[in-house]
């Protein structure tokens, strides 16, 4: 038996903690025996990762020169208040409904779930930073480049610290909702 290595180089999981990658390895996610079980998870991870990386990109754009204020701010305002909702209240359902649950059945994933759960509240912080920003920007009638300088590296943390949690989240449970 081969062991299984996390997907993310900068994982904080443990290689025994991926024991269900062994019966079901991430190639096998979207099976036609299993996709109807682990699509939903993955689309909405897919969508989370999207939005950040559109965000980034808005960002990128705007401080390149490529974007003007107008349109980075009208298109960044929105994003932004949409993504930190969907996060939290993504967040708010795995605290409080699967992770326990998920710990109930596999108790030896304990500490892996309670890095996860740490994440949360790491992830929560950039979010309230970022929303606080948005706040800012909804408020800004001129052109404000320091406050944009200012969040973009937000969204560079977010999204690299972001990549790892949802990466190391799909290593814990999605062989978990295949599995049962």
């Amino acid at each position: 038996m081969t062991t299984v290595k996390p997907r993310h180089p900068e994982t904080r999981l443990q290689s025994d903690w991926l024991f269900l990658l062994e019966k079901l390895p991430p190639n096998q996610w979207y099976s036609s025996d299993y996709a109807y079980k682990t699509s939903g998870w993955l689309n909405v991870h897919t969508n989370i990762r999207k939005r950040q990386r559109i965000l980034r990109q808005l960002s990128e754009e705007y401080l390149m020169g490529a974007l003007n204020w107008d349109n980075y701010r009208s298109q960044v305002l929105q994003r932004i208040g949409t993504h930190v909702l969907k996060l939290h209240q993504h967040h708010s359902v795995e605290d409080h409904g699967f992770f326990p649950e998920f710990v109930s059945s596999y108790p030896q994933l304990k500490t892996g779930f309670e890095i996860l759960e740490r994440d949360h509240v790491r992830l929560d912080a950039l979010l309230d930073e970022l929303q606080s920003l948005n706040d800012e920007l909804a408020k800004a009638q001129q052109e404000d480049k320091a406050l944009a300088d200012r969040l973009h590296p937000n969204l560079i943390t977010g999204s690299d610290f972001l990549s790892q949690h949802l990466t190391d989240e799909e290593d814990l449970v999605v062989p978990i909702l295949a599995l049962r």
